[in-house]
């Protein structure tokens, strides 16, 4: 009898140890299958994947030319007939070359190099580049007929004539800085331009961190642009908070600590469309403690903070909006002006001020228009794609007007167009020691034409010095680089 139940009882454990490897393994198929599916094309582009690179000598695949929305060539693969100095003997020389300004478009395009390895377009769209997408009929053709394989086109969203525009203004700052412009309907990318740059023709020559591109890889405190967020989060969880009033005496004690206003400039009684279009910061600090964690946070996630933003076109670091129970309310005051730990890309923030225009829909970015094959006949086409509803359109509305009367009357003024009416949120981060001379970031996003937008920008202008604001510095040139693209048709 005790010989049966101890058999019994080995059987039962031994059915239970099978089930939990099975559970193991379908989990583990599972995570492969999802990694794969999210993940793969990233492993593949990848530019230590050294199986995709172009052989400069004896190249198998030729990859495909890069060119603008417009048909511009931006990059290109050239034959050249160069000596070989160890043998002494001429051979072809295959190598990626780029239109005369490329260092306007150089963060967009990146470089292919034998021996500096790839970055940007030039990477993390190297499938099509080199044809790996085409049919098997197609590849098994040009493997038979044709003395080398020819990769496909890739026709981007950006405008090279506003890619140098832009690329100009920057740099005539001579500050370290960056520019996005998208629609805001469709996501496509119209110019994103990040200095100091370099020359894709002449990488070996690059200095600093001239290769970072600030707009999809720069993390910033974005200060006083993300009360946009506090606002959308108190229209959904205060009730009548706009009849709430608060009066700033340029200071607020939050925690044993102090938070103050620019410069310490005392508002009087103001209530959240007030507070919001001089950008007083004791009011959006008290309301954000009043909101909570919690609340902050589940906005924050409506507008993308925090997501790894696995986009088909586009490799963006996630924003960071670190609230949890153990965050003190000095801390989420803090927060809630856009300071404290909170971090943003400029890309993500065009993506912020995109949504608030398209009444609450957040569009993914597109960077790539068509994809075009050795015949012309186009493989891909840019399909506009919903990432998120950020807010609802009601209260997408009030954002608007309330972004539109910053530009009119408050500390977006320096953004006024005679050519288009623009909204839009200024905003004046500390990065660094506060007594530095050299410690503040001036932020404008934005959109145009208020009514029924068709443009949607973020500008960053890095260590502007103390005294120089978002209003100052980064709206003149937000006007500037939008009425160049209304000049141009956009």
């Amino acid at each position: 009898m005790i010989w049966v139940m101890i058999m019994e009882k080995i059987k039962r454990n031994t059915i239970g140890v099978l089930i939990l490897l099975v559970g193991l393994y379908v989990a583990l198929i599972v995570y492969f299958c999802y990694a794969v599916l999210f993940y793969g094309n990233r492993w593949f582009s990848d530019s230590y994947n050294t199986r995709v690179k172009m052989d400069a000598r004896q190249p198998q695949i030729i990859p495909g030319d890069i060119l603008d929305r417009n048909g511009e060539k931006l990059a290109w693969t050239e034959k050249k007939t160069v000596r070989n100095p160890d043998t002494g003997k001429k051979e072809d020389y295959y190598t990626r070359v780029y239109y005369s300004k490329a260092s306007s478009v150089a963060h967009v395009v990146g470089f292919h190099n034998s021996e500096y390895g790839r970055m940007g377009v030039e990477a993390f769209h190297i499938y099509y580049l080199m044809g790996y997408n085409n049919s098997l009929i197609e590849r098994i053709y040009q493997k038979a007929f044709l003395p080398q394989e020819r990769g496909n086109d890739v026709v981007l969203t950006v405008d090279r004539r506003l890619q140098e525009y832009v690329s100009g203004l920057i740099r005539e700052k001579k500050k370290k800085g960056s520019v996005v412009l998208l629609n805001p309907k469709t996501g496509e990318i119209l110019a994103m331009v990040s200095y100091p740059t370099f020359d894709p023709n002449n990488i070996s020559k690059v200095e600093g961190d001239s290769l970072v591109n600030r707009t999809t890889q720069g993390l910033f405190p974005p200060g006083s642009i993300f009360k946009i967020i506090t606002t959308a989060a108190a229209f959904d969880n205060i009730e009548d908070v706009q009849q709430i009033k608060f009066n700033c005496q340029g200071d607020v004690t939050i925690g044993g600590q102090t938070v103050r206003c620019y410069r310490g400039n005392a508002h009087g009684e103001v209530d959240i469309r007030q507070a919001f279009n001089v950008s007083c910061n004791t009011f959006f600090a008290r309301l954000g403690v009043e909101i909570g964690w919690k609340k902050l946070l589940a906005t924050g996630k409506r507008f993308g903070f925090n997501d790894d933003f696995l986009f088909d076109d586009i490799k963006v670091t996630p924003s960071s909006l670190p609230l949890n129970y153990r965050v003190d309310d000095l801390e989420l005051a803090w927060s809630a002006i856009g300071q404290g730990k909170v971090l943003v890309t400029p890309l993500h923030m065009a993506m912020l001020a995109a949504s608030i225009g398209n009444d609450g829909i957040m569009m993914e970015p597109k960077l790539v228009y068509q994809v075009i094959g050795r015949n012309k006949n186009v493989q891909k086409q840019l399909q506009p794609e919903v990432y998120k509803k950020a807010i609802s359109h009601e209260n997408a509305s009030i954002l608007k007007k309330m972004m539109e009367t910053v530009v009119l009357e408050g500390t977006g003024r320096n953004a006024q167009s005679k050519k288009v009416r623009i909204a839009g949120k200024t905003g004046t981060a500390e990065r660094g020691s506060v007594n530095s001379d050299n410690s503040n970031l001036a932020w404008f996003i934005g959109f145009a034409p208020a009514a029924d937008p068709t443009l949607a920008i973020a500008v960053l202008i890095e260590d502007v010095g103390q005294g120089k604001t978002g209003g100052s510095e980064a709206a003149p040139l937000a006007r500037k680089v939008i009425e160049k693209a209304v000049e141009l048709g956009y």
